[in-house]
């Protein structure tokens, strides 16, 4: 690809396609060629937004929403940005849009981000680790006094009187983050786009089901 890898963009969204399959993330940035895509429920960006508007109620106040009072220490920041990037050696722009911020104590600021599951998980998704990996990677290299952690705020529907409302509960997670994981994903990204096509992801059930339709020749 050569210097056509100049002002690449790179979200976490991206460096977890990378981290899936080098070739769908190769041909996206290369050819513009997407995975196909699957409608999402709007009920998830309907809660999304009322949970945003939720804190931010608190946010004004100063004061920490009830649900996760008692959970952690700290309170939620008024002046960070909505985006923040970063630009690595003038070719490759890093950008990221956390849901919201959390300032431990010590003035120590590091990313927040909300989910939905039907339980609380007892392990933390590849794709969320390496999701706060970035944020935390932004927040050091925009130089906020930040620390190698993050939280996950999980939602999850509990049983009860729905005539009273749907009962959640609410679940806060610390993440240990590496920005330094980042920094490898950045190298092996732009390695990948320096390079010819990938060969198909080992795991990649796109790759997988086109190999098959060409086997077939169903295309």
């Amino acid at each position: 690809m050569g210097e056509n890898i100049i002002n690449v963009k790179l979200s976490a969204s991206k460096l977890n396609l990378l981290r899936e399959c080098p070739r769908c993330f190769w041909l996206l940035m290369v050819k513009n060629v997407r995975r196909p895509s699957f409608p999402m429920p709007s009920v998830v960006n309907r809660f999304d937004a009322i949970v945003k508007q939720y804190f931010d109620k608190y946010r004004m106040i100063g004061e920490l929403p009830p649900m996760i009072a008692g959970q952690i220490t700290g309170r939620l920041p008024t002046n960070m940005p909505k985006m923040m990037q970063y630009e690595v050696d003038n070719e490759i722009l890093v950008w990221g849009k956390p849901d919201d911020f959390f300032e431990l104590q010590g003035g120590i600021t590091v990313p927040l981000d909300h989910k939905t599951k039907s339980r609380p998980p007892d392990e933390i998704h590849p794709a969320y680790q390496l999701q706060l990996d970035v944020y935390s990677y932004l927040l050091q290299m925009n130089e906020y006094n930040t620390v190698g952690k993050g939280l996950l705020v999980y939602y999850s529907p509990n049983t009860g009187d729905l005539n009273s409302g749907m009962p959640l509960q609410c679940t806060v997670m610390e993440v240990i983050t590496d920005p330094k994981h980042v920094i490898s994903m950045i190298h092996q990204a732009r390695n990948v786009l320096k390079g010819s096509i990938p060969k198909p992801g080992e795991h990649c059930q796109f790759c997988t089901w086109l190999e098959i339709m060409n086997k077939n020749n169903f295309t």
